[in-house]
């Protein structure tokens, strides 16, 4: 069961498409939005976690680091998570703590702020003074490593 939450943890927070996060017994609540430019800031929010999301299923995939620091391995797609995440809180406060949806070209889709602020409060495995990880965490992660 570990082992599946692991893996599921990375899965949910960079969904395209996210609700509610298992591990948090309240409900979130999801605010539906119509204007455009609104729109277009959640949209934002959804293709920085996409790209994301993409990196981490290959590692996951590739069994390239344990599931749950697979994230961790590419820090400019985190950065930019994280940095679209503040940008976007900033412009729309009342976003923080919920799920937004909205609707482009046919398709639903919603993005859960909460979900990604929990996940982005995650630490990766420890690093040097100079941000750069340590040689144990390095040795660990690239143990892990297979070719496809």
């Amino acid at each position: 069961m570990a082992k599946s939450a692991s893996i599921t943890l990375p899965i949910i927070f960079l969904s395209a498409l996210v609700t509610c996060y298992a591990a948090s017994p309240e409900q979130i609540e999801v605010i539906q939005l119509n204007k455009p430019e609104d729109i277009r800031h959640a949209s934002a929010m959804d293709q920085a976690i996409v790209s994301l999301g993409n990196k981490v299923m290959e590692c996951v995939q590739g069994k390239l680091a344990p599931a749950n620091e697979c994230f961790c391995l590419y820090p400019q797609e985190l950065s930019h998570v994280r940095k679209t995440y503040e940008d976007t809180v900033r412009q729309h406060p009342d976003w923080k703590d919920k799920a937004v949806s909205y609707t482009r070209e046919g398709r639903t889709y919603a993005v859960s702020l909460s979900g990604v602020n929990r996940q982005l409060q995650v630490k990766c495995p420890s690093k040097n003074s100079d941000g750069r990880p340590d040689a144990w965490t390095m040795t660990r992660l690239f143990s892990w490593s297979k070719r496809f």
